[in-house]
């Protein structure tokens, strides 16, 4: 398994919480740094960890590195099937 750094922007629309396309890191300081950069831009910002074999579909559940802004629970976002 390898480690994914995942930065998930999200907007309020009608007082909905949709989150954009998810942008994948494979280094934690550049997700880090990407998430701020993006909560100027966004609602809300999600930056977390998570253990993938992409090939088999296997994920860890994501540990929460930032959170800026408007963010949804992480279970409302299914962030294990996410990546």
């Amino acid at each position: 398994m390898g480690m994914l750094y995942v930065v998930q922007g999200f907007c309020e629309m009608g007082g909905d919480v949709i989150p954009d396309k998810p942008i994948l890191h494979g280094m934690e300081q550049l997700a880090r740094t990407r998430g701020e950069m993006l909560a100027g831009q966004r609602d809300g910002v999600l930056v977390y960890a998570q253990e993938a074999d992409i090939d088999r579909g296997e994920y860890s559940e994501p540990v929460i590195l930032a959170k800026y802004g408007l963010v949804p629970h992480p279970e409302q976002q299914s962030l294990c099937q996410m990546g």
